[in-house]
């Protein structure tokens, strides 16, 4: 069983720890006109040891296009998270980290990655911390 459990969790890309509820999340995308949004997050119990949080970090990877004014956020659907607004060219990636957040503070234990452009507003698919 062992053996079934760990072939599924390299083809998920999961991480799974025998005993415990330890879960490596990963990220979720969304392919934009001149780049990729992404969201990305670990497990507490991994990262620091607390099981009732999580990290995650919001990366913008720019990939034409001219310069642009950006602003990376994330979102847990109970609040909002902003970073300050920063220029970004093609070829360029920008990223903010949010740190160790509780996973009771989510709402269905998910989070969005979000950023503000002059050219609108754009969202990550949802990302599962729980």
């Amino acid at each position: 069983m062992l053996k079934k459990t760990l072939a599924v969790a390299a083809m998920t890309g999961a991480l799974i720890l025998t005993g415990t509820t330890a879960f490596a999340y990963g990220s979720k995308s969304t392919q934009l006109s001149n780049g990729v949004l992404a969201i990305n997050g670990d497990d507490g119990c991994l990262v620091s040891g607390n099981c009732s949080l999580y990290y995650s970090s919001t990366t913008y990877k720019k990939s034409g296009g001219s310069k642009v004014t950006i602003q990376l956020a994330m979102t847990t659907g109970k609040a909002l998270f902003l970073d300050t607004q920063k220029s970004i060219s093609s070829g360029q990636t920008l990223s903010h980290s949010w740190g160790g957040k509780k996973k009771s503070d989510t709402d269905g234990c998910s989070i969005a990655g979000y950023m503000k452009a002059s050219t609108g507003n754009y969202y990550t698919p949802n990302l599962s911390v729980c």
